[in-house]
């Protein structure tokens, strides 16, 4: 019995050490769990703060990218595309294999000569379709080729005589802004043979966050309401920064002397008390003076008055209605 009760008091406690161990280890496991938890919200709180620092770097910096300009000379220079002529390379291989072929011993045995030179001669007739087919795909592509060519052509010409008609088809060809998403929902030309008048209808005041995103020092998300004074700011260097940016797109295309850029926005116009479309900012950019900007290190909202422009703006009360600048103050 002695034996007994000392196994049960054996077997109890191993239990006992394991179902410790088990607890320990599960302490142990939760305590991982926890931590990478943390760390992953850390990442991720991290991660949203760098987004948002990214987006509004963004739209405040349009006027850093642009368009490599094009260089007319070199489309000048272009030589006419050359007309394929046809070709019979495949037919020639097939039609060799016809005419070099010698019936084999079993061939004759068989009587499975003619039934050879038949595929053969099949074959020709592949050959001349395929011969057809690649000459006609080259014939095609050609066309394509001339097309594009005189049509470069013929706008080089209208530009080197500053005909406004062929600005308009310079932008209609290569299409610049045929994604203007980041800069404005809607862009409208009128041409001249001197200069540009472009409308660029922004994009609404939704583009600014209305929060910002810090990370406090135990690395969680931090979301605040964005003050009114930073918020109106931000949405009106987009709208230099765009408006810039669109002067800067003509300039790699066109060779005008400026660029008028307005910057129009729906806001309620005190003397109907409607919501109605207005210039928020009106500018004169020639091309020389943006060159000589650092277009890296510029705000853009002060870069404006390197320009003839007219801009109403408070940080309380952000854009105001204003009139066109008169061209020819340039």
């Amino acid at each position: 019995m002695a034996t007994l009760k000392g196994a049960m008091r054996s077997y109890g406690a191993a239990v006992r050490r394991m179902e410790r161990e088990q607890q320990r280890q599960a302490r142990e496991s939760a305590k991982r769990f926890k931590e990478q938890q943390k760390l992953q919200e850390i990442e991720n709180a991290q991660q949203a703060v760098l987004d948002w620092e990214n987006y509004v770097d963004t739209i405040q910096s349009l006027h850093k990218n642009c368009t490599e300009p094009i260089d007319w000379q070199q489309i000048e220079n272009t030589e006419k595309p050359n007309e394929p002529k046809k070709e019979n390379k495949n037919e020639v291989v097939a039609k060799n294999r016809l005419d070099n072929f010698k019936p084999s011993f079993f061939d004759k045995i068989f009587g499975s000569t003619q039934k050879k030179i038949n595929r053969l001669t099949e074959l020709v007739e592949k050959a001349k379709s395929k011969d057809k087919t690649e000459f006609d795909l080259g014939y095609k592509q050609y066309l394509d080729e001339l097309n594009n060519w005189k049509e470069l052509q013929e706008i080089n010409a209208g530009i080197n005589k500053n005909e406004a008609k062929y600005y308009k088809k310079a932008l209609q060809y290569f299409n610049p802004f045929s994604d203007i998403g980041e800069l404005g929902t809607q862009i409208s030309f009128n041409f001249n043979e001197n200069h540009i008048d472009v409308d660029l209808h922004v994009n609404s005041l939704e583009v600014i966050p209305d929060y910002e995103l810090k990370q406090t020092s135990t690395g969680k998300l931090s979301k605040k309401n964005m003050p009114k004074s930073r918020f109106n700011e931000l949405y009106q260097d987009h709208i230099c920064s765009a408006s810039m940016r669109i002067a800067r797109e003509v300039f790699a295309y066109l060779p005008v002397d400026y660029a008028r850029i307005n910057a129009l926005s729906k806001l309620v116009n005190t003397k109907t008390g409607h919501l109605e479309e207005q210039p928020i900012l009106s500018v004169i950019f020639p091309p020389e003076t943006i060159d000589s900007l650092n277009l890296e290190t510029i705000d853009p909202s002060d870069s404006m008055q390197n320009f003839v422009h007219n801009m109403s703006f408070s940080k309380t009360k952000g854009f105001s209605i204003i009139e066109k600048v008169e061209l020819g103050k340039e």
